[in-house]
């Protein structure tokens, strides 16, 4: 039998952010990435939260957490274990776009934006990326590519490009089909796979 081993995330955000970029750049690669990151160090500045010190032209990486919880005192653990996808990426959109109204980026700049995940009830849906990816191709924002990211070790991890995607997929897209679903993520740490004939 095995049982899935639960991330352990650092104590601050700094450390959990450099944590997740760390996973991120070393476990994403082609076709995700639009373009690969150098050496991106945390910024010391009030600025974006990363600096590619190794790229030919200035880039950044600015990160943000997906995790809705404004109406919960007691933080991930009064989280539900289920979600409308349609509900949750209007969140992530609005916070996205929120973001962006905050910055002005000079031409030649790239900004990249990364969402990432730290608890299993908030883990992206296809449904999720699906509309972010549309949203985000239909409204104006600042970020040259936007991806999402759930770590799963220290090294590897899910990641999706949100944008940009092309155009042409969206044609016939109609994301109000998707307004009522609803998505329930289970707590693999309480998961356990069993191989054998006595299984």
């Amino acid at each position: 039998s095995a049982r899935f081993i639960k991330v352990n995330f650092p104590d601050t955000k700094e450390a959990i952010e450099e944590f997740v970029v760390g996973s991120f750049v070393s476990s994403v690669g082609e076709p995700i990435l639009q373009e690969p990151f150098v050496e991106l160090r945390a910024n010391s500045q009030d600025d974006f939260d990363f600096v590619d010190v190794g790229a030919d032209r200035p880039t950044f990486l600015e990160l943000m957490e997906a995790a809705p919880l404004e109406s919960t005192t007691d933080g991930y653990e009064q989280a539900p274990g289920s979600y409308k996808p349609y509900d949750f990426a209007e969140y992530i959109l609005a916070k996205i776009l929120g973001k962006s109204e905050r910055y002005r980026v000079k031409a030649g700049t790239r900004l990249a934006l990364l969402v990432y995940v730290t608890d299993w009830r908030f883990i992206f849906s296809e449904t999720v990326v699906t509309l972010l990816q549309y949203w985000t191709q239909q409204k104006p924002h600042v970020f040259s590519e936007i991806y999402a990211y759930t770590p799963v070790s220290s090294g590897d991890g899910i990641g999706h490009l949100i944008y940009p995607t092309p155009s042409d997929f969206w044609h016939s897209f109609d994301p109000e089909i998707f307004r009522e679903n609803v998505t329930h993520n289970f707590d693999p740490a309480a998961m356990r796979l069993v191989v054998g004939r006595d299984a």
